[in-house]
């Protein structure tokens, strides 16, 4: 049975208590640190013995195979200790390079089991199948070592261009973010006194000052802007290191091999993000509409970016306390099946100690991330808490991926499948953030509130569906821009930004100083030509929340098969099995519009029901 909570219970006191800190019990990897240690030594040894087979005999292969999966699910422990080190010290040096040699020792593995495969064939797989069932399910890795065969490189080679693009990479990541802490944005003086633009952020731009929130929101692009040409640089000097490692492994460029590793190509994602591109006029709408609400709302004659999070007059945006966080998310997941609500019961609950959070950054890693591996339950690392809505939405898709890993492992999926297509795991988070603000949404009867839960569910719909298309787009122009020596500096990427969102949205044309928004896109610098997943992955993430509901009994013999399943074929047949049809994410754009354009209107219904300005701001 549903528990309705009222509006007035959840509108808790914005001075709410954030959540004390709290720390992950890595014992749930390890006993201790010098066992970890110990381990970790035995393991690089183990890794290193395990031979490639020539053309063995289906039990000698299938005895391989499962000695290859027992060290990848010593590697994914491993991984998730030395994250957790590296995530809580981003200073700790140590832990960060036995981290890459465990994660070097996972490619190992990785490497020499596809070479063992190779050597056996197609039509030797299919005779020893015939002969030894039991082999069947790992037919996906011969595919996959034998489409990555054209971009290997011997061994010795991969070795060293891995160990010098890691370090590389991690030194470029390392310095974005020291460059970011180390910005002076300024102050600005509010009734509340003096804040900071930086720390202060969330409470000047809902500042009920009009002049606070502008000053604030230029201040904030004029010290982005200062420290532009630092960013550009670091942008395309990681540009530069991927493009030449691509075409070491006999890639065109680096979107190419980027995309290759994620099973789609650069047309797919061209052809799919011109397909969002080309419903931008319900994009602008929904823009359009929330402008000049806005702008109703204050009394104004024009909305502006520093405007867009003001609260409804008289409505004060709820605070998420750890005890709200810990009971509202359960809740908003119910859709999803009563095996999984108690699977992310357990998980916020403090007494195990699974997930990681402070009120101070330090020298924390600033990113939200789950942190999983067999023969343990998920855990969940927040870099900063904060008590907002939209921190308990990151709670929610974070705490998708660590539910979503643990279910794999209980239901005996391989350490080989229980890493896939990016974008499928996204997806199946990001439906996490869709139904949080859907039972916010539905659990309210005032008309502000519901106004707000519904635009924050808007902006997660288009965001990860318009925005990852203007992302995709804007980050291979980067890309081909800077290896055709035509895009040199920020001056270029603001000119990029510009033309690409324009084309998207009503605010670049708005509010120029918006062609600085590349050097926030953290991903860009952290994990290069991710953003493309966001764009499949919101387009699934819509559809499964329209189908649970649709329909929410047939969407949880669904949701549950894909939970048990893995990702053991290639990206079409797993969605083939989900949806009982073919099925490709450009086939999914025109259905989720629908849903779109149906919260759009709903909205539109609810902020005809608002009051306008008091007389003050008219």
């Amino acid at each position: 049975m549903k528990t309705f909570i009222p509006f007035v219970l959840l509108a808790v006191l914005v001075a709410a208590v954030h959540a004390e800190d709290r720390r992950i019990d890595p014992r749930l990897w390890f006993a201790s640190s010098a066992a970890e240690a110990t381990d970790r030594t035995t393991l690089l040894t183990d890794v290193a013995a395990l031979p490639v087979l020539d053309t063995p005999a289906p039990g000698a292969l299938l005895d391989y195979l499962h000695k290859a999966e027992r060290l990848q699910a010593r590697v994914q422990r491993h991984a998730a200790w030395l994250h957790l080190r590296t995530a809580q010290d981003i200073d700790d040096h140590a832990a960060a390079e036995a981290r890459r040699a465990v994660g070097d020792a996972g490619d190992t593995v990785v490497e020499r089991t596809r070479q063992t495969l190779r050597t056996i064939g197609e039509d030797g797989f299919a005779k020893d199948v015939a002969a030894l069932p039991a082999l069947a399910r790992y037919h996906w890795l011969l595919e996959r070592a034998v489409r990555a065969l054209p971009h290997e490189l011997p061994d010795a080679q991969q070795s060293i261009l891995d160990t010098l693009s890691d370090q590389d990479s991690q030194t470029f990541w390392n310095i974005y973010q020291k460059t970011r802490r180390a910005t002076a944005y300024g102050h600005v003086h509010t009734s509340q006194g003096d804040l900071d633009v930086g720390k202060d952020a969330d409470k000047l731009a809902s500042d009920p000052d009009r002049g606070v929130r502008e000053q604030a929101w230029k201040l904030r692009q004029d010290a982005l802007a200062a420290q532009e040409e630092t960013y550009a640089s670091i942008l395309v000097g990681i540009v530069r290191l991927n493009d030449r490692v691509a075409k070491l492994q006999h890639f065109n460029d680096a979107p190419e091999a980027a995309y290759f590793a994620r099973l789609f190509t650069r047309a797919d994602v061209d052809a799919t993000a011109k397909a969002v591109e080309a419903h931008a006029p319900l994009l602008q709408a929904y823009q359009r509409l929330r402008a000049e609400h806005v702008a109703h709302a204050l009394g104004i004659e024009q909305a502006h970016s520093w405007d867009l999070a003001m609260p409804t007059s008289g409505f004060e945006p709820p605070a998420f306390d750890d005890m709200q966080m810990r009971r509202v998310i359960p809740e908003a997941l119910a859709p999803l099946g009563r095996d999984y609500v108690a699977h992310f019961r357990a998980l916020l609950d403090p007494a195990n100690k699974r997930t990681d959070l402070a009120t101070v950054q330090g020298t924390r890693e600033d990113d939200a991330f789950s942190l999983a591996a067999p023969g343990s339950p998920g855990a969940l690392f927040l870099g900063v808490w904060k008590p907002t809505v939209k921190e308990a939405s990151v709670v929610a898709h974070e705490g998708g991926h660590a539910i979503h890993s643990q279910l794999m492992d209980e239901r005996g999926v391989s350490p080989f499948f229980n890493h896939g297509p990016s974008w499928m795991h996204e997806a199946i988070a990001i439906l996490n953030e869709m139904l949080f603000y859907e039972y916010l949404y539905r659990h309210t009867d005032d008309p502000a509130a519901k106004a707000y839960y519904l635009q924050a569910q808007l902006d997660e719909m288009t965001f990860e569906i318009f925005t990852s298309a203007e992302e995709a787009q804007w980050e291979e122009g980067i890309y081909d821009g800077v290896v055709a020596g035509k895009i040199r500096g920020a001056a270029d990427m603001d000119a990029l930004t510009l033309d690409i969102t324009r084309r998207f949205e009503i605010w670049p044309s708005i509010d120029p100083s918006l062609a600085h928004a590349w050097i926030g896109k953290r991903l860009m610098f952290e994990d290069p030509l991710y953003l493309a997943n966001y764009l499949y992955a919101g387009l699934w993430a819509t559809r499964m929340f329209d189908m649970a509901r649709k329909d929410p009994a047939d969407f949880q013999k669904r949701y549950a098969a894909l939970m048990a399943e893995g990702f053991d074929a290639a990206p079409d047949q797993l969605l083939a099995r989900f949806f009982g049809k073919p099925m490709t994410p450009p086939d999914l754009v025109d259905a989720d519009m629908a849903v779109i354009q149906e919260k759009v209107d709903a909205l539109a219904q609810l902020y005809r029901r608002l009051p306008g300005p008091p007389s003050s701001q008219r």
